[in-house]
């Protein structure tokens, strides 16, 4: 399984920082992890188009996680050689309402001719997605937010929070993951309910057992080399913070 950051930013405009994303290629497959601004183009860095995903999972449908999703369907559609292979979009039941509400503003031109889009409701359950076994559960954002924990073939793990405040799901997620990626907002002094900490991510490692955390969804107001002392006062292993294209091979 090979783990590719796209997108490490937020909703702040950034030149360095995409908004939220990440690429998983395993078993000859390619899903994305949410699909925020400026991760199309990314895919193209990487010689990606919207021909090659597979599937793509949203840990939630704000619009840094999933701004992107409209210029792929517009371009699948009208692109000089439009997609022809079936998408899978997979997320929290309930999404396929607002997933028919965010097409129907554009009219026809979201909606494949050459395709088909498979909307693929996945709650708190155990699912495979080609070849990889994939669990999601309900974590600390809004009613629609998922985490997910990600298994090859091969018996390693990714787990993902998408956005999410301290909660146990989210280590029941990473148990013993080979690579656990939490979001990380805020410092301390600014602590909301639904975003973590450094603290809160390093706890949430900790828990999990995980052997190596990367830190994403950064805000301009949390000090890196900060963000990292913090979170080693709570997790004594491998931390990274997340940088667009930062790639991992598990």
């Amino acid at each position: 399984m090979k783990v590719t950051i796209l997108g490490s930013g937020t909703s702040e405009p950034s030149l360095s920082k995409n908004s939220s994303g990440l690429l998983i290629a395993s078993e000859g497959s390619l899903s994305l992890v949410d699909f925020g601004y400026g991760n199309l183009r990314q895919l193209l860095r990487l010689g990606i188009t919207y021909h090659d995903i597979d599937r793509i999972f949203f840990t939630h449908h704000h619009p840094d996680h999933m701004s992107d999703l409209l210029m792929f369907l517009f371009s699948a559609k009208y692109g000089q050689t439009p997609r022809t292979r079936p998408l899978d979009i997979v997320a929290a039941p309930g999404f396929d309402r607002f997933f028919e509400q965010f097409t129907s503003a554009f009219r026809h031109w979201l909606i494949p001719d050459a395709y088909d889009i498979k909307l693929i409701a996945q709650d708190e359950e155990t699912r495979e997605h080609g070849g990889l076994k994939v669990t999601s559960r309900r974590v600390r954002h809004i009613d629609l937010s998922r985490g997910y924990r990600f298994q090859d073939g091969d018996g390693k793990v990714l787990a993902v929070s998408g956005d999410t405040g301290y909660c146990p799901a989210m280590a029941e997620l990473g148990k013993d993951a080979d690579l656990l990626i939490l979001e990380c907002s805020f410092p301390e002094e600014m602590k909301i309910d639904s975003h973590l900490t450094p603290r809160e991510a390093g706890r949430i490692a900790r828990e999990a057992g995980a052997g190596k955390l990367c830190l994403t969804h950064l805000y301009a107001s949390l000090d890196p080399a900060r963000a990292l002392r913090e979170c080693a006062l709570e997790f004594s292993g491998a931390t990274v913070l997340a940088e667009d294209l930062m790639a991992f091979d598990l």
